[in-house]
């Protein structure tokens, strides 16, 4: 793992650990006896786990930036407003243009031959490339699954934190869940196909939304007056829970 990637975890992952120990000594937990939980559950997490490990050029939300605004901007799109080939790296139309455009400029050359050597990418002719999907789905080995896993337990927690807290200034945030205990495996498959169909209108509709009222790049006094915002959603299928 490099010295940047390994730096880049432990701030995201220490971020993670600071929202939930806060959380656990609002709710009354001693310190000792945290102290003793994390003991336990590190050594059982170093029983069970084997980290990936490899270099890492930019993060898996650049990445899904740049995929989305290549099927938005018309300079990406053809006739039939589908994304065209575009080179990889230069001036725009490029992929390296449109991780600059992110506002991503010391090393969005990087982060386009990171987008290659995930097959986020992929050859069409010409020294030219297409994007695979309007989604990043990597693989459960590179290391930007474990930025992309520290980033959602980490706003989750502050989330919920925000929530809860006496000292809030803004209306709670949306934080909800739908689920059922007993649900037969064979609606499993089902389940999938119609989360995964009302779950990309769902963001489609949030992500235009978010996207028409960004900063302008050229307000750039005007960018210490932002925040970081949006909505994850995810599905899942899991055993059920026995009663504690």
């Amino acid at each position: 793992m490099t010295t940047s990637l390994s730096k880049r975890l432990e701030l995201d992952y220490s971020n993670v650990l600071v929202a939930i120990f806060e959380l656990m000594l609002r709710a009354g937990i001693q310190t000792k006896d945290l102290e003793s939980a994390c003991s336990t559950s590190l050594s059982r997490a170093e029983a069970r786990s084997r980290l990936g490990r490899g270099e890492e050029s930019g993060g898996l939300v650049t990445a899904a930036l740049v995929l989305d605004a290549w099927h938005r901007d018309h300079r990406y799109l053809n006739k039939q407003a589908m994304p065209k080939a575009v080179p990889l790296l230069g001036p725009a139309p490029s992929v390296e243009a449109i991780v600059r455009a992110q506002r991503q400029y010391r090393n969005a050359a990087d982060i386009a031959r990171r987008l290659k050597a995930l097959r986020l990418v992929v050859p069409s002719g010409r020294r030219r490339y297409k994007p695979t999907s309007d989604v990043a789905v990597i693989s459960a080995q590179d290391p930007l699954v474990l930025q992309h896993a520290a980033r959602a337990l980490s706003t989750l927690l502050e989330t919920v934190g925000q929530n809860v807290s006496n000292r809030r200034n803004l209306a709670p945030l949306i934080e909800r869940v739908a689920e059922v205990p007993d649900l037969p495996r064979k609606h499993v498959a089902a389940f999938q196909k119609f989360t995964q169909m009302q779950g990309k209108t769902f963001l489609r509709t949030i992500n235009d939304w978010l996207e028409s009222r960004r900063a302008r790049r050229s307000a750039v006094k005007s960018l210490a007056g932002t925040v970081r915002a949006g909505v994850h959603t995810y599905a899942y299928v899991a055993p059920k829970r026995r009663d504690a």
